[in-house]
């Protein structure tokens, strides 16, 4: 099913909160559950008004020791805690597990230099070739990439400066790509990172300041499929997707793997004014930084595994991927490819991309972990809309802690 229904609905599936098996907690349980339903529909009720043409809706899912719930506002009922969405930049989460849990098994460092050999090997963690030749290659840590401080220009973020001597000069380099050879292309790590080294594109020197890149991530996706000699949709699913049972979890690493699977709804994205639906998606671009498929259901379980418990990483590694540094207006604080912050949240990630909003956190005080997501991406307003997005898991933070 393409299109939300026109009608509006909310779905309860399950409500544990822990409370006694007695008339005056079943009532603190509805009472609860009324409330986190008004609060998430007056969220979505305040979307809705700034883009009327569409029908917007948003999934949120709360998991914790004491049980699991998800509620939602202008989504199919039937379509519950499965539907499906671009986690976008929560996937980033994903490869700096990935990164960490190949440091703690000793298979690489990562304070080590990208121009290091690999531990028991004779080969560098990038290649030594023209097409990988970053500015300031031998002065990045891998440490460096997963905090975004190594200078390394976005591809994915930003035009290529003017100044290049190249026909795509002053264009974003992926459009320009679709374009030139249509939306099914397959982008791969060595193209979009030799767009940064044949032009000698840099924001700065490594280590000088915090300056959020997709393409670093690129970097730390090869980093990952030359250690462990997996594809990184491979590595994914055999090391966290299969062991962790992250049903609809996917990473698509096609050009033609546009489709999100069923079910899922129409999203839409408003810029300059204009609204365009957004149904299929080409995600090859974004491998290591913004390709994951998931649900609320699952990308929460994937929250609770990796900050929650030691399944994932051990005590030690992990304190090291929270333990936030000072970072951006937006990003506040980010550690290794968590944003710790706002810090009354915890830690998680959030994800934007045409056309999702979404949020990902673990609370450490109430050990639960909260997924928000909405189907539409509002960018003429959306250091608003995501800040709503932290208003409303606050809000409903609040109410279960009554």
């Amino acid at each position: 099913m393409k299109h939300l229904k026109l009608y509006s609905l909310a779905s309860l599936l399950f409500f544990m909160l822990g409370c006694k098996n007695d008339d005056n907690g079943s009532h603190q349980n509805v009472s609860k559950t009324k409330e986190i339903q008004a609060l998430i529909d007056n969220f979505t009720n305040d979307f809705q008004s700034k883009m009327p043409e569409t029908t917007i809706g948003i999934g949120l899912y709360v998991l914790g020791d004491d049980g699991a719930f998800y509620i939602s506002s202008e989504f199919p009922e039937e379509y519950a805690e499965n539907i499906h969405f671009r986690v976008a930049s929560n996937s980033k989460t994903f490869t700096a597990a990935a990164i960490l849990k190949l440091h703690q098994e000793n298979k690489l460092n990562i304070d080590d230099f990208i121009t290091n050999l690999i531990p028991g090997t004779d080969r560098p963690y990038v290649p030594n070739t023209e097409n990988y030749n970053v500015p300031y290659k031998e002065q990045i840590t891998i440490r460096d990439l997963l905090l975004h401080r190594t200078g390394v220009f976005d591809v994915s973020n930003n035009p290529v400066p003017e100044s290049v001597n190249a026909p795509y000069a002053g264009e974003y380099y992926i459009d320009y790509i679709k374009t030139l050879y249509g939306e099914d292309h397959t982008f791969s790590f060595e193209e979009l990172i030799s767009v940064v080294a044949q032009h000698q594109i840099s924001d700065f020197t490594p280590g000088e300041q915090f300056h959020y890149s997709n393409t670093g991530y690129n970097i730390l996706g090869v980093i990952i499929e030359k250690v462990s000699g997996k594809r990184m949709h491979e590595y994914l699913e055999e090391e966290f997707f299969m062991p962790l049972q992250l049903e609809n979890t996917y990473s698509p690493h096609l050009g033609t793997d546009q489709q999100l699977p069923s079910p899922y709804v129409t999203s839409y994205v408003k810029i300059d004014g204009e609204v365009t639906e957004i149904d299929k998606d080409n995600l090859s671009s974004a491998i290591s930084e913004g390709q994951i498929i998931s649900t609320p259901k699952s990308l929460a379980k994937w929250g609770k595994a990796l900050y929650g418990t030691d399944l994932v990483l051990n005590p030690d590694v992990l304190a090291m991927m929270i333990h936030g540094q000072p970072a951006d207006a937006s990003h506040g604080f980010y550690g290794l490819g968590t944003q710790v912050f706002p810090t009354d949240l915890g830690y998680g990630h959030d994800g934007a991309r045409l056309a999702y909003l979404s949020t990902m956190r673990y609370h450490p005080e109430s050990k639960r972990t909260y997924v928000i997501f909405t189907n539409h991406l509002n960018v003429d307003d959306f250091s608003g809309e995501a800040n709503s997005l932290y208003d409303a898991i606050r809000g409903v933070i609040e109410i279960l802690d009554q």
